[in-house]
């Protein structure tokens, strides 16, 4: 990344990807009633990374192949953290 983007937009991306660490790592030791919300926390950290990402890409600040790689691999988390949410739901309705 270039040097302009990397104290602005780069600084941004990595302290959201540090966010979004210690968002999961709550849900995960979070009681069962309050997992749910910090999971959408994450979430929505999730896509604010995303956009960020498509940002420094437009801007390029990051070459097409981390872009494309980095959007892969949040894209996955994102469907684990939504398979996530949808098992503590179907859990909570349950009890």
């Amino acid at each position: 990344m270039p040097r302009i983007g990397r104290y602005t937009t780069g600084a941004r991306i990595e302290n959201h990807f540090l966010d979004l660490l210690e968002l999961i790592y709550k849900a995960y030791y979070a009681g069962m009633e309050n997992k749910s919300i910090v999971i959408v926390e994450a979430i929505s950290k999730n896509d604010i990374i995303k956009y960020l990402l498509q940002i420094a890409f437009e801007n390029k600040l990051i070459k097409e192949k981390e872009y494309l790689e980095l959007s892969s691999k949040l894209h996955e988390v994102g469907k684990i953290l939504g398979g996530w949410k949808k098992g503590i739901e179907t859990k909570l309705r349950k009890s």
